[in-house]
């Protein structure tokens, strides 16, 4: 069957009322054109390893691929692509191998040079991930020398919920965007992930990455419950602090992450309704868009930018 046949066949099953059609990802030759702006350079990122733990599991694929982009959120060209495969040194898990058909003689002796990525991102003024508090710290882990970007998130720093889309998977987003693609592979996803980026968003129509680059921007307060009440935990859970089972995390409790015009609430409402005191004592921490999902965020060097935040947070504790 001829294309200009499937397009009308298409139209006929849409304009039904009765089918809802997805079309297969296409690469476009651009999304915008004819524009004088200054345009910034960002890299959606890729990573496909052993297993969920960065300490005992290895990487065994990086994609990149850039794009141009300007601060209110349009995107113009695709750029190049960078990928390679990595050896873990470790047999990739059945259950790996077929998620992402990567097996172990397609990474065999395959190592990806630090300083080849380092020039690829040399230009970079952010980097992208759909999952960055896993992608980020593989990355770091593979790649220690390599000096700290910003990142963003395509799932933590958009709205989803609130744009009407329930789950944070990347293929399930791309259904709610009319298209699909073979996912699990790194420059696929890449480009998977920039091409949601460049859409508008389904209830506000404000421009995919315009939300990302406004939330990524913003710095973040992120308070532990330390010692709360064991019954206080469906109080907490309901006000959407979660539970700290990540590696990255210093304390095993409850936390929420929030951004600096929300703190003073969030203090009081821990002081009145969990801790029941005057006063509070629990760990904050800053992260900005430099360190926010880093494995091996300086919390000193951070502490010191960020000092006079630091005893604002705390001077609310006791107040």
């Amino acid at each position: 069957m001829e294309t200009t046949d499937l397009k009308k066949l298409a139209t006929i099953l849409i304009e039904s009322n009765q089918y809802r059609v997805s079309k297969k990802y296409q690469k476009p030759e651009f999304y915008n054109i004819g524009d004088d702006s200054d345009k910034l350079i960002g890299v959606f990122l890729d990573i496909e390893a052993t297993g969920l733990s960065y300490a005992t599991d290895k990487m065994i694929e990086l994609g990149m691929v850039k794009f141009e982009y300007t601060e209110d959120g349009r995107i113009f060209r695709l750029l190049d692509e960078f990928s390679g495969y990595q050896d873990p040194n470790m047999p990739i898990p059945e259950a790996i191998t077929k998620l992402t058909s990567i097996t172990d003689d397609m990474v065999k002796d395959h190592q990806i040079n630090e300083h080849e990525v380092a020039s690829y991102l040399h230009d970079v003024d952010i980097i992208i991930a759909h999952n960055a508090q896993f992608d980020r710290t593989f990355f770091e882990m593979t790649f220690p020398a390599i000096p700290p970007k910003a990142w963003g998130c395509l799932m933590y720093d958009i709205d989803w919920k609130n744009e009407g889309i329930s789950s944070h998977k990347l293929e399930y987003i791309a259904y709610k965007y009319n298209f699909f693609f073979d996912g699990h592979r790194a420059i696929i996803d890449c480009l998977a992930g920039i091409h949601i980026l460049a859409q508008d968003l389904l209830i506000s129509k404000q421009l995919v990455l315009k939300q990302l680059l406004t939330n990524s921007q913003a710095l973040r307060f992120k308070l532990w419950a330390t010692n709360a009440p064991y019954d206080s935990k469906d109080l907490l859970r309901a006000r959407g602090y979660r539970w700290s089972n990540n590696q990255i995390d210093k304390h095993r409790t409850w936390s929420i992450e929030l951004t600096e015009d929300k703190v003073a609430e969030e203090i009081s409402y821990l002081r009145s309704n969990i801790y029941n005191g005057s006063s509070i004592n629990i760990p904050v921490e800053i992260f900005d868009a430099y360190s926010r999902f880093s494995n091996n965020n300086n919390q000193l060097q951070n502490t010191t930018k960020y000092q006079d935040k630091l005893e604002w947070a705390k001077t609310l504790c006791i107040m």
